[in-house]
């Protein structure tokens, strides 16, 4: 790591070098070529030298533009290159403790209940460390699987589902481990909804991002609210918690790949919701990040319904 950092660095002022020598160069032998026209014009008794300095200054600041313009290019894409390298080294320290977390819990559960008689009580609540751990890591292997799906660029399927089973799905694979405890109140319309056509797995995935956010991001004591309804055209999902919210000038950035909230206490892949932003797009939706009522974050998503 220390040596591909030292690299980078390398790259970058050779490039700052090579560019400035370049410029150095340049004007050192349009001055010998200025100098050689006036030395001409004394030995032939002409006086060309002044029109031939303007040629040379204007050719030469044209060529000076264009080679400043690529510098600059070039510089510039050294930069987003570094910028784009510290973030997958940032991804992949937390994937690599997102991995490690649900493994490390479930291998201890699975050892206590190999080496110890326990109670049933005891039995049924290490079961269920040992499931939430399986599912925390099932949800983490699946967003990296999407996030290279969508790289690819492979097509969702198109198949119809019903939506509230889905939601009440990926709530049921969010309300483990250590979200077990967590309150959600799920509001749905009374009458009976439309199946969606789309990607039903892929639509758990974004859901359940959203929700996993909700309870990352607010307190243990806060409910979250989930909300979803149905018109002719459009399919609504909101998830609303009672966290600190997500600033106006930040709601663009985190919606980006391995894009995360500085200074939070929480750890993650900055996937979570980029790929439930992708997702929702691919289906020819949005996803909106407002304030909540409780001064939290609320996230709504709107999808189109295939006739």
């Amino acid at each position: 790591m220390r040596k591909q950092k030292v690299k980078r660095a390398n790259r970058t002022w050779l490039t700052g070098f090579l560019g400035a020598y370049i410029l150095m160069q340049f004007s050192w032998w349009a001055y010998l070529l200025i100098q050689q026209r006036q030395t001409i014009d004394e030995l032939e008794g002409t006086s060309n030298a002044t029109r031939y300095t303007f040629m040379i200054l204007g050719e030469g600041s044209v060529f000076l533009g264009l080679l400043s313009l690529g510098f600059v290019a070039i510089w510039r894409g050294i930069r987003k290159e570094r910028v784009q390298a510290q973030k997958e080294r940032h991804f992949l320290l937390a994937v690599t403790h997102e991995l490690k977390t649900p493994i490390a819990g479930t291998q201890l559960a699975i050892d206590s209940l190999k080496r110890h008689e326990w109670d049933e009580a005891t039995k049924h609540e290490l079961y269920n460390d040992a499931t939430a751990g399986l599912s925390r890591l099932s949800q983490r292997v699946e967003n990296i699987l999407q996030s290279n799906r969508l790289v690819s660029g492979k097509a969702m399927n198109r198949e119809p589902f019903d939506a509230e089973h889905i939601v009440n799905e990926a709530i049921k694979r969010q309300q483990t481990g250590p979200f077990q405890d967590r309150t959600i109140v799920l509001d749905t319309p009374e009458e009976a909804m439309g199946l969606v056509k789309g990607d039903a797995d892929a639509m758990a995935l974004a859901w359940g991002n959203l929700i996993e956010n909700a309870f990352k991001y607010s307190p243990n004591d806060e409910p979250v609210n989930v909300e979803i309804s149905q018109t002719s055209e459009v399919l609504h999902f909101a998830v609303d918690d009672g966290g600190n919210g997500i600033p106006a000038n930040k709601r663009k950035l985190v919606l980006k790949k391995f894009e995360r909230i500085e200074h939070t206490d929480t750890t993650g892949t900055g996937l979570g919701l980029y790929l439930a932003h992708q997702i929702i797009r691919m289906h020819g939706g949005n996803l909106t990040i407002d304030t909540s009522k409780r001064g939290g974050c609320r996230i709504t998503t709107k999808i189109p319904i295939a006739s």
